[in-house]
């Protein structure tokens, strides 16, 4: 078998340089997987995951968006969600280009699980399916209102000012190994600035108070006991498209489904439900 990972560079609409991952199986994909990282980590991270997807015949994307990983700009910082939407669209593009005649696949995590549901709502649906892990819907603990409301005024003075997300590697995983590599990682950073917290948090109220009109199907999965983002808000966003949306908690885990113990039962799901979308 040949080489199965490989790099890229990709420049955004604004000029700035992104930083891509792809995994490729042998012969023809019978499907192609765009994944969309969370905050403060990089699409390398994802090389064990994504290669289990090879090993199904699945041609797998993902993609340093700008402030993370290998891509320019500052750590944690946009002047708004427009400029994330415009990466995620490059990354689009690129798949458009090369897997015209097959399938695609949006999979979006955490801050990443957000994105993909606002590029649903502004951008295009013409995927064949869409998975969610962990989405930032709400936080399990979230700033305090008046802190809050102190921000989204500091952000008219100082959007560019960042602050610690507080995210350690035990919230994200209960598996040491795991922590501990994410913790040696150089490329982790736990920055975010007022203006992204703002748009994040503003997004993701509009889609658990307005809804999202879409008609394609989605996965959602959450750990039930995630302490960074909300499992009862995915639940629930969940179950406000009964029609399109499919919805599984796990019991016990935490952030990252996909490096939890409950990874190989996290990944049948996912094909199981991939499978079934492509029949």
């Amino acid at each position: 078998m040949g080489k199965i990972y490989h790099t890229f560079t990709l420049v955004s609409g604004d000029g700035t340089p992104l930083h891509g991952h792809y995994w490729k199986p042998e012969g023809k994909p019978r499907a192609c997987i765009l994944l969309v990282h969370g905050i403060g980590e990089h699409g390398a991270r994802y090389n064990d995951w994504a290669r289990r997807f090879v090993k199904l015949g699945f041609f797998v994307y993902a993609l340093d968006y700008r402030g993370h990983g290998k891509a320019q700009g500052p750590r944690g910082f946009v002047h708004s969600l427009t400029e994330l939407m415009d990466d995620v669209s490059m990354l689009v593009r690129r798949c458009e280009r090369n897997f015209e005649d097959v399938p695609w696949f949006l999979y979006g995590h955490s801050m990443g699980g957000n994105l993909v549901l606002n590029f649903l709502r502004f951008r295009r649906q013409d995927f064949a399916g869409v998975v969610v892990t962990s989405p930032w819907l709400e936080l399990v603990h979230p700033p305090k209102p008046w802190l809050q409301r102190l921000g989204r005024w500091a952000d008219v003075w100082w959007p560019e000012w960042t602050f610690s997300t507080g995210i350690r590697s035990d919230q994200m995983t209960s598996v040491p190994a795991e922590r501990e590599e994410a913790d040696a990682d150089p490329l982790m950073h736990g920055r975010i600035s007022l203006r992204l917290f703002n748009e994040l948090n503003d997004s993701a109220r509009f889609l658990m108070t307005k809804g999202l009109d879409f008609h394609l199907p989605m996965l959602l999965l959450h750990g039930e006991a995630d302490p960074l983002t909300s499992c009862g808000a995915t639940e629930r966003f969940a179950a406000r498209y009964p029609e399109n949306c499919s919805y599984k908690g796990y019991g016990g885990a935490l952030h990252e489904l996909h490096r939890e113990p409950v990874a190989d039962l996290v990944f049948s799901d996912i094909v199981a439900w991939m499978e079934e979308r492509l029949k």
